[in-house]
């Protein structure tokens, strides 16, 4: 987005004195947990409980908020929450869990939050019409690429099993089966975001760092209408970047056209061939640096499992952020970060991604595509679509530096990740195309 707001410590502090975030929806503001990220990037949770603007004030202090987020669970105390595998304290008792829907359609334009729009009146109907037991709430615009849709379950079974441990684990379990037959309904969501207990989401009337827009609650009727007809009422600060009309994606290139000369000397037994890109994991300008940059396939609902599992790891190993993104063969994950060989492999088997790690090791880099496929008769297929940054968290605690090449591929796959550190190498990456018959 090349109208990114410049934001300075006063903007931040004028907007979060002046402005009361939107805690309505909330029965008990008191009972979630609050996580901002600053103007320095660095990530702060609340000490204490947040019920209303001063108290929201008061946790803040002078660290205020350029992205403010809300803990999609209700919690007995919010404010002392370990990790989901720490074994060493009580594990957290869980009150209430929203059901949120994410669906973001990058790059940030009318054309794509239209897209968005659409998609997410499409889940509504499926759930009107498959899961009448979830009540719909409201959506709120995240103030960037897409929609939150929030639903409450009626049912409270899950939340009366007396084990804090068993009950997380039943709704989540819950959650995940919900969230599998969403996906296999075709429905564009986020597959990170609707089964974890432990997920935040945007807090409404609170800043979009990237693009200075209100996250905003609407209801369903507004949300039925097009875009045009009313994203002029969507509140913004005096420096938020514009709605372009057309953003940036993966471009649709021409089909290439064969001689009739070449037509004629084609074999027969050639058969049909499709061409795609791919990218060198190395670090260039580096000697023996690699980024984490692999694929992952599976049925839909074991992707999301393998996915999760993924993310999770890496919070554990302190590496991050992670770009995904999907196409229909599976998932691309990219964690920008310069790692040295010496260690790669055991981070790589850490993570899950033991067959990268491999490549690293014997050949010192590993080609890995990065665009869609060029059929020879239909041209390029569909883009791959960006499906969110996560493990954000571990990025902040992640000591190495970024890579600058390949930030850059980031940016141009749809994804803008600020490098709060040291970066590594040249901007210039391998790319090589690669035909295969």
């Amino acid at each position: 987005m090349g109208d990114r707001p410049e934001w300075d410590w006063e903007d931040l502090k004028e907007f979060a004195e002046q402005t009361a975030p939107d805690f309505e929806w909330l029965e008990k503001p008191g009972r979630h947990q609050y996580r901002w990220r600053t103007i320095t990037g660095r990530w702060m949770t609340a000490k204490r409980r947040v019920k209303d603007h001063r108290t929201y004030l008061k946790a803040c202090g002078k660290r205020f908020p350029m992205d403010m987020y809300v803990s999609t669970a209700a919690w007995l105390d919010p404010t002392k929450l370990p990790r989901i595998r720490d074994k060493s304290r009580p594990h957290p008792i869980l009150l209430n869990h929203w059901i949120v829907f994410d669906i973001d359609m990058r790059p940030f334009s009318q054309r794509r939050l239209e897209a968005a729009r659409k998609a997410a009146c499409e889940l509504m109907d499926w759930m009107t019409e498959n899961e009448p037991e979830r009540i719909f709430s409201h959506v709120s615009f995240s103030g960037g690429k897409g929609f939150h849709i929030f639903y409450r379950d009626e049912d409270r079974s899950l939340f009366s099993i007396p084990e804090p441990k068993l009950r997380e684990e039943s709704v989540r379990a819950d959650r995940k089966e919900l969230l599998n037959r969403v996906i296999e309904a075709g429905h564009p969501v986020d597959p990170l975001v609707t089964a974890d207990t432990r997920r935040i989401i945007r807090l409404p009337k609170t800043l979009h760092g990237s693009t200075g827009w209100v996250c905003t609650r609407i209801d369903g009727t507004q949300l039925r209408q097009p875009l045009r007809d009313w994203a002029n009422t969507i509140p913004r600060h005096k420096k938020s970047a514009r709605l372009p009309r057309w953003g940036f994606t993966m471009p649709r290139f021409p089909k290439m056209k064969s001689s009739r000369n070449h037509r004629e000397k084609r074999n027969d037994n050639d058969g049909p061939t499709s061409i795609h890109l791919e990218v060198s994991s190395q670090v260039p300008g580096t000697r023996d640096r690699n980024v984490f940059l692999f694929w992952i396939t599976a049925k839909p609902d074991k992707l999301v499992e393998r996915i999760g599992h993924i993310i999770d790891a890496m919070d554990q190993a302190d590496i991050g952020p992670c770009a995904i993104w999907s196409d229909d063969t599976g998932a691309l994950l990219m964690v920008p970060r310069a790692i040295p060989a010496a260690a790669f492999p055991k981070l790589s088997r850490r993570i899950g991604a033991v067959r990268l790690g491999q490549n690293v090791t014997s050949k010192g880099h590993a080609w890995v595509r990065f665009s869609p496929q060029f059929d020879d008769t239909e041209g390029w297929g569909d883009p791959l679509e960006a499906r969110g940054i996560h493990a954000k968290e571990a990025g902040g605690r992640c000591k190495h530096p970024w890579s600058h090449g390949h930030l850059l591929l980031a940016e141009r796959l749809g994804f803008k990740i600020e490098a709060d550190g040291d970066i590594s190498g040249t901007p210039d990456l391998p790319i090589r195309a690669v035909k295969i018959r």
